[in-house]
C-alpha cells in the first residue's frame, strides 16, 4: 500500500479488522463495499434506463479485480489513458479497450504495437484529433499487422479537434492510409466546463453539436458501419446523453459509450458538487426518477491518528500529501473514535486547513475534546489522485471490518 511496501505484506492480515478501533497500522484507505456496490448498480440503472453503453475509465483505482467487476455487471468495455495502464488491463483478461487519449510518436506506436501483438484477440479504439496523431495511429496498425478502429476526437480546453475543418482534415487523412478505420467520434465534456453552470451547458452543447457533425460525415462516408460516440466523464454524462442519444437512436446503428470512472467511488468534494449541481438540472433524476444526490454515496475514507495537539484548536493528524488528494479540496474530517467509541462528528471536527507530506493540520472548534491517539475519518475529493497513493485499497464490509484487499497498478 505504502511505498516501503509495510502494508502490501500485511494486506492480507488486515482482514476482519477494523481501523476505528486502532487495529490498522495508519495512515490506511479504506473503501465501503456497500457504497461502492450501490454506486454500481446506480450507474448500471441510470446506463439501462437511458439506453447507453459505459466503459469505466479504470484509470480511476487501477485495480483489475474492481474493474473486472465492473466487466460483469455489464460494462461496454474499459477507458484508459496510456500504454501502461492498457497493458495492466489485458494483462487481466480485459478485451475491448477504449485508449481515451492522443498516444504521442512513432516510438509509442510501436509499443502500443508490440501490445497489440501479445493479445491478438483484444481490441483497442484509439482517439486521433490531427492527421498526424492519426498517422501515428496507422503506424501501429502497420507494424501490428491488423487495421485498428480510430475515433475522431473533438475536444475544447484539452486535446481534440476544435473545428469541423479540423475534423474533417482527420476524416480525409484516413483515406490516405491503410490500417486504420474511423469507427466514430470522441469528446471529452469535462475540460469544457467553466465556474458558470450556464456556460458550461452552452460550452458542453456546442462540443456535442460539433461531435454530431463529425458522426454525420462518418455516416455518410460509410453508410453501414457500425459507429461509436463516446463522451461522459463523472460530473456532465446527463448532458451527453441528453444530447448524443437521440443522435443514436435516430441512426439506428450507433453505441453512446459513456467513460465515468469516479462516480463509482464519489466523494466528499468536488463530484458531491457535481452531482448537486446535476440535481439542479434534473438530469439523473430525469432517467431514473431518483436524484443523484441520494443515489451516490462515498465510498472512500482515510483513516489517521492523532499525533500532536499543539496549541488550542490545533490538531495534527498523521496524514498528508503523500496519503490523500488536495487538487479539488482538502479532506474533510467526517468522525472521531478514541478506544473504538465514536466521540466527534463531522460538525464538531472543524476542518483541514493545511496539508504537509504527512501532516494534516486540523482547525478545531473552540472545546474540542480531540486528543492524541484519537482516530480521524477523512473523506476526499477527486477520487483519481487519492487512489493513485496506495498500492492497495482495503475493502471495508457492513460491518466496519476489512473484507477484502485490492491491488492497485499505477505505473
Amino acid at each position: 500500500m505504502r511505498e516501503d511496501g509495510i502494508q502490501t505484506a500485511s494486506a492480507a492480515q488486515d482482514i476482519g479488522l477494523s481501523p476505528e478501533r486502532g487495529e490498522l497500522a495508519l495512515p490506511v484507505l479504506t473503501m465501503d463495499e456497500t457504497a461502492f456496490d450501490a454506486n454500481v448498480e446506480a450507474m448500471f440503472d441510470y446506463v439501462a434506463k437511458a439506453g447507453v453503453s459505459i466503459a469505466p475509465h479504470a484509470k480511476t483505482p487501477m485495480s483489475p479485480e474492481l474493474s473486472r467487476r465492473l466487466l460483469g455487471r455489464g460494462a461496454w468495455g474499459l477507458s484508459v489513458a496510456n500504454l501502461q495502464q492498457a497493458r495492466v488491463f489485458l494483462e487481466n483478461d480485459a478485451r475491448r479497450l477504449l485508449v481515451a487519449n492522443q498516444i504521442g510518436g512513432r516510438r509509442s506506436a510501436e509499443r502500443f504495437a508490440a501490445l497489440m501483438q501479445r493479445f491478438p484477440d483484444a481490441t483497442l479504439v484509439f482517439f486521433a484529433d490531427a492527421p498526424e496523431s492519426l498517422e501515428v495511429i496507422d503506424h501501429v496498425g502497420r507494424t501490428a499487422g491488423r487495421t485498428v478502429p480510430v475515433l475522431v476526437e473533438v475536444g475544447a480546453g484539452r486535446a481534440g479537434a476544435r473545428s469541423l475543418d479540423a475534423a474533417c482534415a482527420v476524416i480525409d487523412a484516413a483515406s490516405r492510409l491503410s490500417h486504420v478505420e474511423l469507427a466514430g467520434v470522441a469528446a471529452y465534456e469535462g475540460a469544457a466546463a467553466t465556474a458558470d453552470p450556464q456556460e458550461t451547458v452552452k460550452a458542453i452543447s456546442a462540443l456535442n453539436a460539433l461531435a454530431g457533425k463529425v458522426h454525420a460525415l462518418l455516416r455518410a462516408a460509410a453508410p453501414e458501419r457500425t459507429l461509436i460516440l463516446s463522451a461522459g466523464g463523472s460530473s456532465f454524462f446527463d448532458l451527453v446523453v441528453g444530447d448524443l442519444k437521440p443522435l443514436a437512436s435516430r441512426d439506428g446503428n450507433t453505441e453512446l459509450v459513456l467513460r465515468s470512472g469516479a462516480i463509482f467511488f464519489h466523494d466528499h468534494g468536488v463530484y458531491e458538487r457535481s452531482l448537486a449541481a446535476m440535481d439542479v438540472r434534473g438530469g439523473f433524476a430525469a432517467v431514473t426518477g431518483v436524484a443523484a444526490l441520494d443515489a451516490f454515496r462515498p465510498a472512500l475514507t482515510v483513516w489517521a491518528e492523532v499525533l500532536s495537539r499543539p496549541e488550542p484548536g490545533l490538531a495534527i493528524c498523521g496524514m498528508g500529501m503523500r496519503d490523500v488528494s488536495y487538487d479539488q479540496d482538502l479532506p474533510v474530517p467526517l468522525a472521531a473514535w478514541r478506544d473504538g467509541v465514536q466521540t466527534a462528528s463531522r460538525d464538531t471536527l472543524g476542518s483541514v486547513v493545511k496539508l504537509n507530506d504527512q501532516h494534516a493540520f486540523l482547525r478545531l472548534p473552540e472545546g474540542s475534546g480531540l486528543g492524541v491517539g484519537d482516530i480521524v475519518a477523512f473523506g476526499i475529493s477527486h477520487p483519481c489522485t487519492c487512489l493513485d497513493r496506495w498500492r492497495v485499497i482495503l475493502g471495508r464490509g457492513a460491518d466496519g471490518r476489512i473484507s477484502a484487499a485490492y491491488p492497485t497498478h499505477f505505473s
